[in-house]
């Protein structure tokens, strides 16, 4: 299956992140098949005791625009299969949906963090809905591309996906929380973004931070509170930057059970 182009998708905006009905289904994913004979037999089986099969058909669908997991989303998967809590996978899904959904990627990356940044601590619909115009004018050529009812449903969604990934709070003004990424979380983000950047320092400058309402200096805290409790080697020498992960590889991070524990 080729991985989904970047696109703006209100209705991957409009349906989130399903985080708790994909930790269900990349839980039970078998990862000897490929995705798409995965998704046949959830499709035939109900085997995640699905509402309604209009319910089921419509997850099935934003799996299969979200995810690769023949691919770079593999990975998500095996975290669901190897004890890591939801609150843990979270951080991990909203990064690898990031890639591949650009309406997702740009309002957390870019309307949250600079949002927050500019001392907002209340965002509404209103707000957001003139961001979206913005975005879709510069992308599609016209604000008028998308109806009053699409853009309205689009950021009162979005904003929900802020709340589903714990960075606000609130049911109608939602709020900016006080988040920390999971020991766990942040280090697999490190290790995904190592083998992007290859370099500490772009590492820690990376834009992919901001999906998580991180600045560097956040970031290199972060790695110096993880070294200080003798989780991972960090070390800054002027502008020198070391940094040593938990294990060599990703993949023996994610089958260490104990990892950051």
């Amino acid at each position: 299956m080729k991985p989904a182009s970047k696109h703006l998708s209100s209705f991957l905006a409009i349906k989130g992140p399903c985080c708790e009905p994909t930790y269900r289904v990349f839980s039970s994913w078998d990862l000897t098949l490929s995705q798409q004979a995965n998704l046949l037999q959830i499709q035939e089986s109900n085997s995640i005791g699905a509402r309604s099969n209009g319910w089921l058909q419509q997850l099935i669908r934003v799996i299969k625009q979200r995810y690769n997991t023949d691919g770079p989303d593999r990975t998500l998967v095996e975290l669901a299969q190897h004890a890591w809590s939801i609150d843990e996978w979270r951080p991990a899904q909203l990064w690898h949906i990031s890639r591949s959904d650009q309406l997702l990627n740009q309002f957390f990356v870019d309307c949250l963090f600079n949002f927050r940044e500019q001392g907002l601590s209340i965002i509404n619909s209103d707000i957001v809905v003139e961001y979206l115009r913005g975005i879709v004018k510069k992308s599609l050529g016209t604000a008028d591309a998308w109806t009053a009812t699409t853009y309205r449903r689009s950021a009162n969604a979005l904003l929900k996906s802020s709340v589903d990934f714990q960075l606000m709070k609130g049911r109608v003004k939602r709020e900016f929380d006080n988040y920390r990424l999971p020991d766990r979380s942040f280090i697999y983000l490190l290790y995904q973004l190592m083998s992007k950047h290859k370099n500490t320092k772009k590492m820690i400058e990376a834009e992919d931070w901001r999906l998580f309402l991180m600045k560097p200096v956040d970031v290199e805290e972060e790695l110096l509170r993880l070294h200080q409790y003798g989780k991972l080697h960090f070390e800054r020498a002027g502008s020198f930057l070391e940094l040593t992960l938990p294990h060599p590889t990703i993949d023996e991070f994610i089958l260490n059970k104990d990892s950051t524990r």
